[in-house]
């Protein structure tokens, strides 16, 4: 089994024996994480051909051109697997998700109750920021319809697409794969916060590299 020697940084929030435990103390240390190829799998989290806000639309399509493109082919050079995750609306657009299985629809849960979950009635005035006026629902409806895989993205037919963590976990059950190494947007929200990132995969036990980019945790060039 072939080996990717990654080198890994990460930011060391403690501090040796003897030095003050105090941020100005922290440092960032280096790592050699030896990944075997057949176990690691390349997955590119949302990485999308527009969205709502245009400013930050314009920056993701530098940063996939710039960075993203790159480290894919590095990672097809390497030989390892590549799992595109757009999210199950936009999955939907591409054969390949046709090799898994459809996710379960989930249980209506008991608690909290269904009003309280969709903030309604006499509990409206706990919406979230992004419901609040003037919301964010009349510019996702235009960009909805016409949203799929970044065009600067090759997603060639012997790749995974995806849509929920379930169909990520099962994948990487059937396939041996313990090892993710993640590029995507945005860090502060899809790349944490979806059922195929961070802190979903992590809860399941997988190792979590997110590259240079992402700008949280452990990272790495390739």
């Amino acid at each position: 089994m072939s080996t990717l020697d990654l080198r890994v940084w990460y930011f060391q929030d403690s501090t040796p024996e003897g030095v003050p435990c105090r941020e100005e103390n922290f440092v960032r240390r280096e790592v050699t994480m030896p990944l075997p190829v057949e176990q690691t799998a390349f997955l590119l989290i949302d990485v999308w051909n527009n969205h709502f806000i245009e400013s930050w639309a314009e920056r993701a399509r530098e940063v996939t051109v710039r960075v993203i493109v790159p480290a894919l082919a590095a990672a097809r050079q390497a030989g390892l697997t590549i799992i595109h995750a757009p999210g199950i609306r936009e999955a939907v657009h591409y054969p390949q998700l046709a090799r898994h299985t459809p996710p379960a629809p989930e249980p209506e849960p008991n608690w909290p109750p269904a009003e309280f979950r969709r903030r309604e009635g006499a509990y409206a005035i706990y919406r979230g920021p992004r419901h609040q006026p003037p919301g964010i629902g009349f510019r996702w409806n235009k960009v909805i319809p016409h949203l799929r895989i970044s065009p600067a993205i090759e997603v060639r037919d012997d790749d995974t697409v995806l849509g929920t963590g379930q169909q990520l976990h099962e994948f990487c059950g059937r396939h041996g794969i313990l090892h993710l190494i993640v590029v995507g947007f945005a860090t502060n929200w899809c790349v944490m916060g979806k059922d195929y990132g961070i802190r979903a995969m992590k809860a399941r036990g997988y190792n979590f590299i997110p590259c240079q980019f992402s700008g949280v945790g452990r990272h790495s060039r390739l």
